[in-house]
């Protein structure tokens, strides 16, 4: 569909609060022309002496600003609540979609340029929706005040129209570039949004290197990149109006010249018939010239300005005519960023229409012949994967770093979907099911623990929302969370942006607490303790132990020393599983996982 056509359903609900909007848009750009009425009127008054009808224009004058006035505040109140609407749906529509999308959209895209759409693009929109005003009162102040440019002369309006078609040429000119560089600048400011968030992400590796000032630096270049594209658009902006406005003073400079000799030939003649008139009624009080008749094709000097006035309206309005094809090509440049970059991309892991909820787990999984790339070109990253775990049996996962072990447990919640075989749990294969029933019944406490800026309660409470204060209490004590006793607040305590302000440890074991709230019968652990000390590991494997109980687990274990309890161990190479077996059969066999656990226990001496 067009882009145009898809931006216009997005008026469509608030068409009451638009119309009501431009109806107060052309109400004012009417009166700003009808005062031209006023003005010649009240120009001819002082000609011919008539103060009190120059005193009636005056309050007349007054009385039409101050209807001007209301109707100036309903256009821009409206028009912006209409504008703001339209923002606030764009970035709901946009969230919801994100979190629609599977994992593989966010590998491939960069935070920052996410962000920037939902900041920069939809703002770039609203400003346009903002703007709307101009595309009613433009035109009609300029249909406006070309009826009134004819009505008082005809001949210098077609003077004056000589000129139109390089404004139009100027115009189209300008914003054909702006558009070529809008795109540009949406694309600049997201660079610069991703160099942020990166930044911001990883502030302690930045400071622990010192590298503060290659980082500041960096963020000046690609701002100063930014900072150029934008103000190559904001020059060609700035060019346009004083472009159309200076076509627009040879059209003034031409009726100033034709109006004069209209108007001097006008005073000429109504001051003959004065004199005419003056000798053909002696005694008689003297009439002002310009109550005798205008000539045929004459203008009076309120006329001239009026037209003048006139004119101007028509030159100023040209110019917003211009503003609005920039802000188009400004508009549709990051409409179609908003789109091809995220609403028009679709879920790589779909669920299907007939898709039924998943039954209560048991917890028996089975891979047949799975394998999986990351990209239709790319290698195979899993290879002809096949095995099985009984309901409440305990299986670590093994190998070394780019086996594919992270990747063949993202499988189970479909994170992704395999690219040949298939997989099952409790008889029923994943993708035949609804996500969401079936993520809910999964728990997966992850290596990098993700705790959000909220309380302790929200955070362990995340699974299960509707959880009692005797349960979540519970679920911490089970994850040996004890430490939050010590706290001034409890559970209501802030823990900051990621949790920054707990440790390694009592971090891993919010994220257990959070994952036994769940009480999934389906448990992937992706080397919950490898990053922390021994006396934290302590702490956090009890914790593990307690929530491994009587749930089928999958383990997957950078320390071999913690999983030679599991009822089996799977050994991974290159996306295959070269053995299986106990910690026991493994180690007699003296292959693969053998030589991975020597030389692990020689690293530790």
């Amino acid at each position: 569909m067009n882009i145009e056509r898809r931006l216009l359903a997005y008026l469509k609900p608030h068409l009451g609060t638009l119309t009501l909007g431009m109806l107060c848009a052309g109400m004012t750009s009417a009166i700003t022309v009808g005062i031209a009425w006023f003005i010649k009127r009240a120009i001819d008054a002082m000609d011919a002496g008539q103060s009190g009808q120059l005193n009636a224009m005056c309050l007349a004058v007054v009385a039409i600003f101050l209807v001007k006035g209301v109707f100036s505040f309903g256009q821009s109140y409206l028009l912006a609540l209409t504008a703001n609407r339209i923002g606030t749906q764009l970035r709901d529509e946009i969230y919801a979609h994100l979190h629609g999308l599977s994992l593989a959209f966010f590998n491939r895209r960069r935070t920052g340029a996410i962000m920037s759409v939902l900041t920069n693009d939809v703002a770039v929109l609203q400003s346009a929706a903002m703007s709307a005003r101009d595309v009613i009162s433009a035109p009609i102040t300029i249909l406006v005040s070309l009826a009134g440019l004819f009505y008082y002369s005809w001949r210098l309006a077609l003077a004056s129209l000589i000129f139109i078609p390089f404004m139009a040429a100027v115009i189209s000119r300008i914003s054909r570039y702006i558009r070529r560089l809008s795109g540009q600048v949406q694309n600049r400011l997201a660079d610069v949004s991703t160099i942020v968030e990166e930044t911001m992400a990883g502030i302690r590796i930045i400071k622990s290197f010192a590298a503060e000032p290659h980082e500041i630096g960096r963020f000046a270049r690609e701002n100063a990149r930014a900072l150029a594209v934008i103000l190559k658009v904001a020059r060609r902006n700035a060019q346009l109006r004083p472009l159309v406005e200076f076509i627009g003073a040879f059209g003034i400079a031409l009726v100033l010249y034709l109006g004069g000799n209209y108007v001097a030939t006008t005073n000429a003649y109504q001051q003959n018939e004065q004199r005419a008139w003056i000798l053909s009624h002696p005694g008689l009080p003297i009439r002002p010239a310009s109550s005798f008749p205008i000539p045929p094709g004459g203008l009076t000097t309120g006329t001239l300005i009026t037209f003048l006035y006139l004119l101007n309206a028509v030159a100023r309005s040209a110019g917003d005519v211009g503003g609005i094809a920039t802000l188009r090509a400004q508009a549709l440049a990051a409409a179609k960023r908003i789109f091809e970059e995220i609403l028009d991309v679709t879920s790589e892991v779909k669920e299907r229409p007939d898709a039924l909820p998943m039954p209560p787990l048991q917890g028996h999984v089975r891979f047949e012949n799975v394998s999986f790339r990351y990209s239709p070109d790319g290698p195979d990253v899993l290879k002809n994967v096949s095995f099985e775990v009984h309901p409440g049996e305990v299986v670590a996962i093994v190998g070394r770093s780019g086996a594919g072990k992270s990747t063949l447990v993202d499988l189970i919640p479909r994170f992704y979907d395999p690219t040949g075989g298939r997989i099952l749990i409790d008889g029923i294969d994943v993708r035949d099911v609804r996500l969401d029933t079936l993520r809910r019944q999964i728990g997966i406490v992850p290596q990098e623990t993700w705790l959000f800026a909220g309380t302790l309660r929200d955070n362990i409470a995340y699974g299960n929302r509707e959880a009692t204060e005797a349960q979540i209490r519970q679920a911490a004590d089970r994850a040996n969370a004890y430490f939050i006793e010590g706290m001034e607040k409890k559970l209501d305590t802030i823990i900051g942006e990621r949790g920054i302000r707990l440790s390694g440890g009592e971090r891993q074991r919010i994220a257990i607490a959070r994952a036994i709230l769940m009480d999934p019968r389906l448990l992937i652990l992706d080397e919950a303790t490898s990053s922390l000390d021994a006396s934290s590991e302590a702490l956090v494997q009890e914790a593990l132990d307690e929530l491994m109980r009587g749930r089928t687990t999958l383990v997957i274990a950078h320390r071999l020393s913690t999983i030679v309890n599991a009822h089996r161990i799977l050994a991974m190479q290159d996306g295959r599983i070269l053995e299986e077996g106990s910690h026991k059969e493994l180690m007699a066999a003296g292959g693969y996982y053998a030589r991975l656990y020597e030389t692990q226990l020689k690293g530790f001496e």
